[in-house]
């Protein structure tokens, strides 16, 4: 098959498997579209209305997500807390001072605006721009974020423009994936990598980024805010033992798979662990060798997935920015054997999941782990034949 015909393929079935996670997921979260931005956009309100210290108080502030904008839902939502550190609040002021509606869409359309920028940094022709830009649109997981009003797309564009500017611009590089702290379990393989590839100066900016933030949030908001947060992600709660059950079950990180295996918290945990070692252990091989900037960042990508300790079908996005950064280097350099359907199972697993809802989505880790060997497979045999290329030019 040649490459456009495997393109052709693929677009029509990522066609069909995206419209069918738009059609399901907008009918899915009829009378309750946009709860995630309900939650960022009612914690600023509360700032804003001198209700700082109801922030971190879960209950208190869904009651008052529901009074406020109970008008936009079929019912009352359930248990809804804000969960992210303090600094990722001053992000999201600007957006406060907006209508409802008006703020959400301008949230998303911007993140995904942001998002497609930031893989074009790794097109290569205007085919390749309109390919990522289709993909990103028509993932499922994209759907869950726009039906949502997740922040996923701000999430990517951070991180995939944060390793698109490195080697170019490494305090811009560091600055962004410095503002990414704001999301801690998705920054776990951040610092992996640029240990790993010896970016010292992208390093230092994205903790003297995180340090700053801090600072700005401490002066804006005062320490309380910061003590209550640790608190409720160190201290057990009722509060934590609700939204285990409301969220991390439903989730898609290892530690629901084991859970919904019939694993006990510690051995779930255990895995989890163990999961988080092997994902950074990827991504260390991946950044430490000479290997495609591109394909670098797939493996990144999907580590990323399975490290984390909370994950959400939002979060997937990441899986199918991964899965077409690998198409298209493969697309370039010749498709091989498995490359077209590992690609397109990954792009598509939001439709299998959560576990908890479907039971078929326990697959997941383990076609992630798939998928990581393909990208560090091909990593390894185009370096071994780009040697002799190198060799030959020297002489």
């Amino acid at each position: 098959m040649s490459k456009k015909q495997n393109l052709a393929v693929v677009a029509a079935l990522c066609g069909v498997f995206g419209l069918a996670g738009w059609a399901f997921y907008f009918h899915a979260f009829a009378g309750e579209r946009g709860e995630d931005w309900m939650v960022y956009y009612n914690t600023v309100r509360a700032f804003y209305e001198g209700k700082i210290a109801l922030i971190y108080d879960g209950q208190a502030l869904t009651d008052l997500l529901n009074a406020r904008l109970g008008d936009y839902l079929a019912k009352p939502l359930p248990l809804h807390p804000w969960l992210y550190p303090p600094h990722y609040l001053l992000l999201l002021l600007p957006f406060g001072l907006l209508p409802f509606v008006v703020s959400g869409l301008l949230f998303v359309g911007l993140g995904f605006a942001g998002a497609v920028a930031a893989c074009w940094r790794f097109a290569r022709s205007k085919e390749q721009r309109l390919v990522y830009a289709l993909s990103l649109l028509l993932c499922p997981a994209s759907a869950i974020t726009f039906c949502i009003g997740q922040n996923t797309f701000l999430t990517c564009a951070l991180l995939v423009s944060g390793f698109g500017f490195m080697k170019q611009r490494p305090v811009l590089s560091g600055f962004l994936l410095g503002l990414l702290t704001y999301k801690p379990q998705l920054w776990l393989m951040v610092p992996v990598a640029l240990i790993a590839c010896r970016q010292w100066k992208v390093l230092a900016a994205a903790f003297a980024t995180a340090i700053v933030m801090m600072a700005l949030s401490v002066a804006v908001f005062g320490l309380q805010p910061w003590h209550d947060w640790i608190e409720i992600m160190t201290a057990p709660s009722a509060l934590y033992d609700q939204w285990r059950i409301i969220a991390r079950l439903n989730g898609q990180s290892v530690y629901t798979y084991a859970t919904l295996f019939g694993a006990p918290v510690a051995l779930a945990n255990t895995a989890q662990a163990i999961s988080a070692l092997f994902a950074a252990a990827c991504v260390w091989w991946c950044y430490r060798r000479p290997m495609a900037d591109d394909l670098r960042l797939a493996a990144l990508l999907a580590a990323t997935m399975l490290a984390a300790p909370h994950v959400i079908d939002y979060d997937a996005v990441l899986l199918g920015i991964a899965a077409t950064l690998f198409f298209l280097r493969a697309m370039e350099d010749g498709f091989r054997f498995g490359d077209t359907a590992i690609a397109v199972l990954i792009w598509a697993s939001p439709l299998i999941n959560p576990p908890s809802v479907f039971r078929i989505g326990l697959v997941t880790p383990f076609l992630i782990v798939i998928f990581l060997a393909w990208v560090m497979a091909r990593g390894k045999r185009d370096a071994v034949q780009a040697e002799p290329r190198g060799i030959l030019s020297a002489v």
